[in-house]
């Protein structure tokens, strides 16, 4: 069987998705899968081994040049890629409307949400099948749920499973990374909370390493860098497979609602997610390791609560 996943972004939601690959495989031999994704996210599923192909598609740049030749040439060599594919099915995991028209390049059956289970109805329409998964189920759950239906399987009552290409065995080097930028200003915890709690841990013997993507980042990781002292370190810009890397080598992930500090869960890192406007349930860490995820909606927990939580998942 040819299965082709679409999950194109953002990160958080690729990382969300990646537990169906082991279902599936669990479930059906033989089986082939592809995944088709926005490039900047695509380092995630290529750090997998459960996925025989990452396809590329870029359709936030398209968006922004439609009418342009470059962009109707490259729309027209992933339509020809695909089709030549031959899926059997395609499964629309991400539920929009750009997605949805993305996987009917293939000219292959597709399965997604129905109307009532979808965050853009209209996408719901482009499907030859539609299934009803809860909107109060965790975003990993919606994604296995859909799978398992779309897939005619029975999903198994056991903990999502997440396989990267790298070491995930846990390390005791006292590094230990933040991720403390987000794209919503709503999901941010005050830098003189990281600080605080940056100098707890540095007066530990820790060194605390930070991560950006963009000049306005990179600014911020530095004023907090700066005040915390001499073993806290601003690295170079990454891509994410980089990114990936070093979180790999590091004792403790801690880190804002945000797609990195997702992926470092999954990794199996111990990992402290620090939650400000959205639900827990809807979006909680998950992977092998110790985790603990605080806050929630219109909240923003104490340093004291989170210092005492990465104690919790060291310990």
């Amino acid at each position: 069987m040819n299965i082709l996943i679409v999950k194109t972004s953002s990160m958080g939601d690729v990382v969300h998705a990646l537990p169906v690959l082991a279902d599936i495989r669990k479930n059906i031999r033989g089986v082939r899968i592809d995944w088709l994704v926005e490039e900047p996210f695509a380092d995630i599923v290529r750090h997998t081994p459960l996925v025989d192909e990452t396809i590329i598609c870029n359709v936030r740049k398209w968006r922004r040049s439609i009418f342009s030749k470059q962009t109707r040439e490259e729309i027209q060599a992933l339509k020809k890629r695909l089709q030549e594919k031959k899926y059997d099915l395609v499964i629309d995991l991400q539920g929009l409307i750009k997605s949805a028209a993305v996987g009917k390049l293939a000219k292959s059956p597709i399965a997604g949400y129905d109307r009532a289970s979808i965050k853009e109805p209209v996408a719901s329409w482009m499907y030859d099948k539609t299934y009803p998964v809860s909107k109060k189920l965790s975003a990993v759950e919606r994604c296995r749920q859909l799978t398992a239906q779309a897939l005619d399987y029975v999903l198994p009552d056991t903990a999502p499973v997440f396989d990267f290409l790298f070491s995930s065995e846990k390390v005791e080097n006292k590094q230990a990374i933040f991720f403390v930028n987000t794209s919503r200003k709503t999901k941010l915890w005050p830098e003189n909370y990281w600080i605080e709690l940056g100098r707890l841990l540095t007066d530990e013997g820790w060194k605390v390493f930070f991560a950006w993507a963009s000049p306005e980042e990179k600014e911020r990781v530095e004023k907090i860098k700066n005040a915390i002292g001499q073993d806290a370190f601003v690295l170079a810009r990454m891509k994410i497979g980089e990114l990936m890397k070093f979180t790999a080598t590091c004792e403790l992930v801690v880190g804002v609602d945000t797609g990195m500090t997702h992926l470092g869960s999954a990794m199996g890192l111990p990992t402290v997610g620090i939650f400000r406007d959205y639900p827990i349930e809807l979006v909680p860490l998950m992977g092998e390791g110790k985790k603990c995820a605080l806050g929630g909606v219109d909240a923003c927990p104490e340093v004291k609560e989170v210092y005492d939580a990465v104690k919790e998942v060291l310990s």
